[in-house]
């Protein structure tokens, strides 16, 4: 496996965390395309609820929501509501758990997929266990992303034993804040701010409690399918970034400074990465782009223009340049041939 500095490692989130943002703004009466300009976010891409969005741009939308709400919980109000709607077909492994031991193993061992640069760790000590949240890097607001995740697990594991659950305490790393009682009221138990991390106790034992209701042939192929997932999920930052490209080109928003954000670092460090491997951002940009586009044609009920969009061009005119460059012939040609084939 290829390592990576950690300064290059992917930092995003699915998308689908922002529904809870825009819902929290019309409670308040808000539009929240408002915040979603200053970040080139539609309402509508939140539908695509997997599509990561950089921790970066996360936390500043944060931020912004903050300064416009005067609110300072708003980890907590996020976090509250988690339903395992972002995580894909991993909800369905969690959901069949066993025990909370192997709910919470199996969130922290594949979530990692669509929740990246962000650390959960379960340690067990004195007949207590622990659930930790780190987040690497200078992340806006990211002590409320932290608070969102402690305030997740708790609704996660109310919904994998479907009964109430607390913790016994909640550590909770910032300054204590005037809505102190709001914490307490959430996890129903004692917060105490100020500490030197994230952390959630409880008493360990509950861990390796029985559930009801679980299949073990369901459990053997969903972690098939998961772990297949997985090993293709590469940690080759080139690929990452390519990746990345390639998700953000139907939203004509894909340029070196968005990319960067997604590793949280600047466009600069990103440059330089990519010469120490031989290559640049346009020359990836080229390569995504000219791949994609075979796939896309070969889908006939695309209109030529609706594949030049989804490749981040602004016109057919320019795709058909590209095209012709790439392959020495147009896509309108090369799509005719192919149906006579």
């Amino acid at each position: 496996m290829q390592h990576i500095d950690s300064k290059i490692q992917e930092k995003s989130n699915p998308i689908g965390i922002l529904s809870f943002i825009a819902h929290f703004l019309e409670e308040q009466g808000l539009d929240p395309q408002i915040i979603f300009d200053q970040f080139e976010i539609k309402l509508e891409d939140l539908k695509n609820n997997l599509m990561p969005v950089s921790l970066q741009t996360q936390g500043n939308i944060f931020k912004a929501v903050e300064e416009l709400t005067g609110c300072d919980h708003l980890g907590l109000l996020i976090g509250k509501d988690a339903k395992l709607s972002n995580i894909g077909p991993l909800r369905f492994l969690v959901l069949n758990a066993a025990t909370m031991r192997d709910a919470l193993e199996s969130l922290f061992s594949y979530g990692s997929m669509w929740y990246r640069g962000q650390k959960l760790d379960l340690q067990e000590d004195q007949g207590y266990a622990r659930i930790c949240m780190l987040i690497d890097g200078e992340i806006p607001r990211k002590e409320q992303y932290q608070t969102a995740y402690l305030a997740a697990i708790v609704s996660i594991i109310e919904l994998v034993l479907a009964k109430p659950w607390r913790p016994t305490l909640v550590r909770i790393s910032y300054p204590k804040p005037k809505s102190a009682h709001l914490y307490e009221k959430f996890f129903r138990c004692p917060v105490w701010f100020g500490q030197t991390q994230h952390e959630i106790l409880f008493p360990q034992e509950q861990l390796d409690q029985a559930r009801t209701g679980h299949d073990n042939q369901l459990d053997d192929f969903l972690r098939q399918h998961l772990s297949e997932l997985q090993s293709n999920d590469s940690v080759d930052v080139i690929a990452q970034v390519c990746k990345i490209i390639e998700e953000l080109l139907p939203y004509h928003i894909c340029n070196i400074e968005r990319v960067a954000e997604y590793f949280s670092i600047h466009r600069f460090t990103l440059y330089r990465y990519l010469n120490k491997h031989h290559t640049t951002f346009e020359a990836l940009l080229e390569i995504t782009r000219k791949k994609i586009a075979i796939k896309l044609l070969k889908n006939p009920k695309l209109m030529i223009i609706e594949v030049a969009n989804q490749l981040g061009y602004d016109d057919q005119a320019n795709f058909t340049r590209a095209f012709k460059r790439w392959y020495g012939i147009t896509p309108g040609r090369w799509r005719r041939a192919g149906m006579q084939a």
